[in-house]
């Protein structure tokens, strides 16, 4: 498993996870998110989870400007006797010094709330600059996810949609930004993190415009991953300068609320000790007054801390003590439900990363089921054995209710049932079952329009046709037999469920249908002339090997020996990427070899269609040229690449699905000479076989490492899942992170003053 997939599939999972602010600070509720237009997709995606958690709004945005906390309804109205009153009781005795002390404490009260309402400010810059940094983000991700696709209706809406998000963010940061001084660092950062945030913007528009135009080439070149890291790491950079310069600015609140405190602790003591001792009963009535709901609500604030999100102050003054215990009350409800909110969303992330890890699981079952056939009906050559194994390990294997494969009569125009499994499929083969190409059933319909179809609900499809004797049918999947574009027959599976088959069902089953095509294409040919029946000895022999090899080496390793057989010098095997795609874009070559050990291609090299020296629908054919120097349909470019080679003789050998082409496998030899009629029969004969192995092959290392990737995400929910605060969850997050990169260090940053180090050396 590759770190940019485990990495891409983290990014998913964390994309909607918001961590509650720090030290209690609130963030700024972000605007509503715009829907998104519907978009279709090619094959079935995991579940996923909908849009950002609802952020808690700040105190500020919902009672008025003055953001004061609410009292219980029977303080409201009482008369309030505040520190300040009992202070001025002192102050009248103690005269004008302790007025100056007085006024000495306001001052540094107000110098203090101006600190904290900045520190407010400053959160909520860095609140919007995140999410505008996740806004840039996600439209890089929608540009790279989509240019690949080459669907300019897709790229154009979600990069719009992407677009947009980043505008509105985009806005907040830049008025955020003209709020402070000219002078000022984080101003400045600011400024510099619209202008980088506006470079990705640009591009965006200007792919939207190429994609309109088709040009897909330019969308290619300015989307690959070191192009779109670059931009990735600038607005990276760009973040974490405009963080430092709020840190700086932190740093600076924090000095003068740590000065105004210290002044507002110091002044009472010195004060204090001119205080006659007639007013010793007066102070100490007033420091209890003080001290006591302080050590309520510091234990309160302990309790709090240690996981107790139930916790609550009462509030039985009016004074800025009970407001304190207000807004304290009011801080832990706004947690609990905000820990609550994460509790639901984690184990509804886990839920869905089970289902796609079950789905994943059963692609890997029906691809190792389709595997387990291939290997049985191609040891099989007799045509009523193959047809009747085959339909009862459908059966089997998959656990569906009725199977059966109809062959295409000499007329062409019936599909004639030939095998079926149990009773019913006795009684319709004793009937002599058949059914008109073209008419109305799905197997007609599949035989003229040589593809699969499928009916979730037959009583809902219009061509389905309603058998008597399979009552029970609620489903049904019909799919061509097809060889070398010629169609044999067709394959119809029924189930006793409504929807009981999906796209992974089908691309099983279609892969299954096409060794059974081959399976009987080879049966029919053993009773060919000798001529047919020279070249498939060794097809055989490569049938056998081809079906029990899972990776693409084991796949070319057995297709160079059947190819080196044939007495060639040298031989080379390239797919198409990428896969699936209608215009391949490269060239891949996965193995070669030369009997003289000389190197001719080393494996792995990539090389761009328009950079090939052979024409790509050239290399979609059988041919081959016994002189490549006499003339030909080569040009002279391709004469002089094989000249240059050494290459006296070539024949090429093109790899397909269907009527899709995958690749090829190119033979030759040093000197000039015609290739044998067997040959040219044993490379026509392995075109099918070997296409149909390195599909199978290709399929099972991407479900290898899909399934990888979901295992480690689901192992890293499960941790989540059990955290029961949230530096458990940071926690949790940073081990399972470290130890699935192998990592020497994880940090996790959430906002100002908070920081976890995980590394070899220890935690912080």
């Amino acid at each position: 498993m590759s770190k940019d997939d485990l990495r891409h599939s983290l990014e998913e999972l964390f994309s909607n996870f918001k961590p509650p602010s720090p030290e209690g600070k609130e963030e700024p509720a972000p605007p509503p998110p715009e829907p998104e237009s519907p978009l279709p997709s090619a094959r079935p995606q995991p579940p996923t989870l909908s849009g950002p958690p609802t952020l808690i709004e700040p105190p500020s945005a919902r009672e008025g400007e003055g953001g004061e906390e609410e009292l219980p309804s029977a303080l409201i109205g009482a008369r309030v006797t505040s520190v300040r009153d009992r202070l001025i009781g002192i102050v009248l005795v103690i005269s004008t010094l302790l007025v100056v002390a007085t006024l000495l404490i306001f001052t540094s009260i107000g110098e203090m709330e101006k600190a904290v309402a900045a520190l407010h400010e400053d959160s909520a810059r860095l609140a919007w600059v995140l999410k505008a940094h996740n806004s840039a983000v996600a439209l890089i991700g929608v540009l790279q996810d989509e240019a690949a696709s080459q669907d300019p209706v897709r790229f154009v809406e979600r990069t719009k949609g992407a677009l947009e998000a980043l505008d509105q963010t985009l806005a907040q940061v830049e008025e955020s930004a003209f709020t402070l001084p000219p002078d000022d660092t984080l101003r400045s950062a600011l400024i510099q993190f619209r202008d980088d945030l506006g470079s990705v913007r640009i591009l965006a528009e200007n792919l939207l415009e190429e994609a309109r135009q088709g040009n897909w080439g330019a969308v290619y070149d300015y989307t690959r991953p070191e192009y779109l890291g670059f931009h990735r790491s600038r607005i990276t950079n760009a973040v974490e300068e405009v963080q430092a310069a709020a840190f700086e600015r932190e740093e600076s609140h924090l000095a003068r609320i740590e000065q105004a405190r210290e002044t507002v602790r110091t002044i009472p003591v010195v004060w204090g000790s001119v205080i006659a001792l007639t007013l010793i009963g007066t102070a100490v009535a007033t420091i209890r007054s003080i001290a006591q709901p302080i050590e309520r609500l510091t234990e309160a604030t302990a309790r709090l801390a240690t996981g107790h999100l139930e916790e609550r102050v009462p509030v039985e003054r009016a004074d800025e003590f009970g407001r304190l215990a207000a807004a304290f009350n009011k801080m832990a409800e706004e947690l609990q439900a905000y820990y609550t909110e994460l509790e639901e969303r984690v184990a509804e992330r886990t839920r869905a990363l089970q289902e796609a890890n079950a789905a994943l699981q059963r692609r890997a079952v029906l691809l190792e089921a389709s595997a387990e056939i291939g290997r049985v009906i191609t040891s099989i050559f007799d045509v009523d054995e193959l047809l009747r194994r085959t339909v009862n390990l459908i059966r089997e294997r998959f656990g569906f209710y009725h199977a059966g494969i109809f062959l295409i009569d000499e007329s062409g125009e019936w599909a004639v049932l030939r095998e079926a499994t149990g009773e019913a499929g006795e009684k319709m083969k004793a009937q002599g079952h058949r059914l008109r190409v073209g008419g109305t059933s799905m197997v007609g319909w599949t035989a003229l329009h040589r593809k699969p179809r499928i009916a979730l609900d037959v009583g809902e499809d219009a061509v389905h046709f309603d058998n008597p004797l399979l009552p029970y049918t609620r489903s049904e999947v019909t799919l061509p037999l097809m060889v070398g574009g010629r169609l044999l027959g067709v394959l119809d599976v029924q189930s006793t469920e409504e929807a009981a088959f999906n796209e992974d069902d089908v691309r099983a089953l279609q892969s299954m249908a096409d060794q059974i095509a081959v399976a009987l294409e080879n049966a029919r040919r053993l009773s060919d002339e000798a001529l047919l029946l020279e070249a498939t000895s060794p097809i055989y022999r490569a049938s056998r090997r081809l079906t029990t090899a899972t990776t693409l080496e084991e796949v070319s390793e057995v297709v160079i020996a059947t190819v080196a057989e044939t007495g060639v010098d040298g031989c080379i095997i390239a797919l198409f990427e990428p896969p699936g795609a209608e215009r391949p874009e490269t060239i891949h070559f996965i193995a070669s070899w030369r009997r003289d050990e000389q190197t001719t291609i080393p494996p792995g090299i990539r090389v761009p269609i328009s950079a090939s020296h052979m024409r790509v629908d050239r290399m979609q054919r059988l041919w081959s040229l016994a002189d490549v120097q006499s003339p030909s349909f080569l040009t002279e470019e391709e004469i002089a690449f094989f000249r240059r080679a050494g290459v006296g003789a070539v024949a090429n050998i093109p790899l397909r699905i269907g009527e899709r082409p995958i690749g090829f496998v190119v033979a030759y030899r040093l000197r000039p000479g015609a290739f044998p009629e067997s040959a040219l029969r044993l490379y026509e004969a392995l075109i099918d076989q070997a296409s149909l192995a390195l599909e199978r092959a290709r399929l099972l290392e991407a479900t290898r490492r899909r399934v990888e990737i979901e295992a480690t995400l689901r192992a890293l929910s499960d941790r989540l899942a059990r955290a029961v605060d949230m530096g458990t969850v940071l926690r949790s997050v940073a081990e399972g992170l470290g130890e699935a990169l192998h990592a020497t260090g994880v940090y996790v940053e959430l906002g100002p003053g908070m920081l976890i180090d995980r590394s070899a050396g220890g935690e912080q």
